[in-house]
């Protein structure tokens, strides 16, 4: 599951994971090499034995990937990347982007794009909304909802379905869409697309949080949960966005938008169709 976030990094102390003197640390654990990488140019076996000891300390730290970029100069070190198991992310301008998925089974890193879509469930269930509490990254221990980005020719409502079920285990109907938020220059410089979806829970007692990424779940009251929020130090934009979600949920039962999903032809060819309609 690849959650929806803006890349953030953070300085980390670069002794303890390799011996490259300049590497960034981003939110999903991931290790972004940051040194000029000229100098190896010229001697291409230093450079392999640095990215084999680096690969090797990653593991044992439980990065989840390794990021590295060579300037079009510097293209002679690329054989050594694709050896070691590195795939080629995305090129921009003369850069191009390497990077290696360090976990056990499929890479859960985001193809190259225009724009990143993600999508929140507001799971509902008896005038309560779930909470789920994060357990990686920098934001181990902040709550929020289930949800993250779109797989590839993927819809947003078969996305939402996916990620709930996949982080709680839940089945649930889509029922409006509470929330929408663009942002240019987030991840890798792409804009940056979020729907959050108010779903109803068909079933509570099927929950069961994915302890790879989750460490923790509620189910807190629709009228308390700024109150749940502020009283564990959540930060300013996540109390704005869930006031937001307040506002919807609190007051006449009333739908936001009418969601309709059919196929019909486009150049030849049926097409699925998800139209979302204003209700006035």
């Amino acid at each position: 599951m690849k959650k929806l976030i803006s890349a953030i990094f953070y300085a980390h102390s670069f002794s303890k994971i390799g011996n490259f003197d300049v590497m960034m640390m981003d939110c999903f654990n991931g290790c972004h090499i940051m040194s000029n990488l000229n100098e190896y140019i010229n001697n291409p076996t230093l450079f392999k034995q640095k990215i084999i000891h680096l690969i090797g300390n990653s593991q044992s730290r439980k990065n989840t990937a390794i990021w590295i970029e060579l300037q079009n100069t510097q293209l002679r070190l690329a054989p050594i990347l694709i050896e070691q198991g590195f795939q080629m992310h995305r090129v921009s301008g003369t850069v191009l982007k390497f990077s290696k998925w360090l976990l056990e089974g499929e890479s859960r890193l985001p193809s190259q794009a225009t724009h990143f879509v993600g999508v929140g469930g507001i799971v509902v269930k008896d005038n309560c909304v779930l909470l789920v509490q994060e357990k990686n990254g920098h934001r181990m221990g902040a709550w929020g909802t289930p949800g993250g980005l779109l797989d590839l020719q993927e819809s947003l409502i078969q996305g939402i379905l996916r990620e709930v079920k996949e982080e709680t285990n839940l089945d649930c109907q889509v029922e409006d869409v509470l929330y929408f938020r663009e942002m240019h220059d987030a991840r890798y410089e792409k804009t940056d697309m979020y729907f959050a979806f108010r779903l109803k829970c068909l079933d509570d007692s099927q929950i069961k949080i994915c302890d790879q990424e989750l460490m923790d779940y509620r189910w807190v009251p629709i009228a308390e949960l700024l109150d749940f929020l502020r009283l564990e130090d959540q930060k300013p934009h996540v109390i704005n966005f869930y006031k937001s979600v307040q506002e919807r949920l609190i007051g006449e039962d009333k739908k936001y938008m009418q969601i309709e999903e059919r196929e019909e032809k486009y150049q030849g060819q049926m097409k699925y169709y998800a139209v979302f309609k204003p209700r006035f």
